[in-house]
């Protein structure tokens, strides 16, 4: 019935196994022999069952094994990324003077919440939207709408679109490792790249075998994975989206372009804190009362200052490189010193609009 359904399965049989590693600690060695052995009658004997019992072993072997001590620095990937999400942090600094929309700034753009001070933090915590500052598949997903439609003036033919993907698929991959390369960046990222390759592997793009895959690849690569909490609620809202926010659409009908926008946000946020909502309420214990009024007024406004960012630090990196280079390109540098400036200001008042909101929905 679905594209990619062995795909998800095995997916879910990796899963499945390193769930009962996790909770059946036997030698590594009993459950990479066991893998093997099935992996061997499943090669001779072809069937999806014994292919799915291979990975659940390989799963179970996978956790316990990733559990040994790995003595040694940081790989140097990691700590490459960490500089330059320390770099474009201090850069994205010098746009605003010192303050909460600094700080707001940093955290939207980069997930820097190092400037947030405790009030701030707790103001954007009881109003539903926090998870709006640690960066998630709701930045990735802004940009590579934005960078879709931007790209859509490349064409629609094959090679047009095959460009567009590397451009599109590059960029995303710059902003995972400017942003220090964090599991929840990377985990959307990984599932855009699928998303993106499955359109030129099955001829349609299909969001659940993105979804399996990128998932099957973080917990063969990284087996303690799932128990991260991030990995749980990321993957969590992006099946309820999948599964449950078609049904809920569809029970509006209206010509209304603006209430069938605002039925979309509403019901996605509904989707959201149906799934992610109870495992919230369970590791932190707490539930954001006023979440839907939080999606209608918040996201929106997030979503202009995100694509405000992109071109606020276009234009200023834009302007500074312009004022460095010959003097035939100095030419434009006034105007572009006063079209940063102005997006600047723009970026200001739409910050200072979306901390006020943010307090004020803290407060009731």
């Amino acid at each position: 019935m679905w594209q990619g359904r062995e795909l998800i399965l095995c997916t879910l049989a990796l899963l499945a196994g390193n769930l009962l590693g996790d909770a059946l600690a036997l030698p590594p060695l009993v459950y990479l022999l066991l893998s093997f052995v099935f992996a061997v009658t499943a090669w001779r004997y072809p069937r999806l069952f014994l292919l799915l019992t291979c990975l659940s072993w390989l799963g179970a072997a996978g956790v316990q094994v990733g559990r040994m001590p790995r003595p040694g620095p940081p790989p140097a990937l990691s700590l490459w990324a960490a500089g330059c999400k320390a770099s474009f942090s201090a850069w994205l600094g010098t746009l605003l003077p010192a303050g909460e929309e600094q700080a707001i700034l940093r955290a939207l753009a980069i997930g820097d919440r190092s400037g947030l001070s405790r009030e701030l933090r707790a103001a954007w915590r009881d109003s539903g939207a926090m998870h709006l500052l640690a960066l998630s598949g709701l930045h990735v997903g802004l940009l590579y709408a934005l960078l879709s439609r931007l790209l859509s003036l490349l064409g629609g033919s094959r090679p047009a679109r095959l460009l567009r993907s590397v451009i599109v698929l590059g960029l995303l991959w710059t902003y995972a490792f400017i942003t220090g390369l964090s599991a929840s960046i990377a985990r959307a990222v990984l599932m855009i790249t699928f998303y993106e390759i499955s359109a030129y592997v099955s001829g349609s793009r299909d969001g659940l075998s993105a979804l399996a895959g990128s998932a099957f690849l973080l917990i063969l690569f990284d087996p303690e994975s799932p128990r991260d909490i991030g990995f749980q609620l990321s993957y969590t809202a992006v099946v309820s989206i999948l599964l449950i926010h078609p049904r809920l659409k569809r029970l509006l009908h209206t010509r209304s372009r603006l209430l069938i926008r605002v039925w979309e946000l509403l019901s996605v946020s509904l989707c959201c804190q149906a799934t992610c909502g109870v495992l919230a309420w369970f590791y932190f214990g707490n539930f954001p009362v006023f979440f839907l009024l939080t999606t209608l007024l918040a996201i929106p406004l997030t979503t202009a200052v995100m694509y405000t960012i992109v071109v606020a630090a276009a234009t200023a990196a834009v302007s500074s490189a312009t004022a460095s280079v010959s003097s035939a390109a100095s030419f434009f540098a006034p105007f572009l010193d006063r079209l940063s400036d102005l997006t600047i200001q723009v970026l200001t008042w739409l910050l200072q609009i979306l901390n006020t909101l943010i307090h004020l929905i803290a407060s009731l």
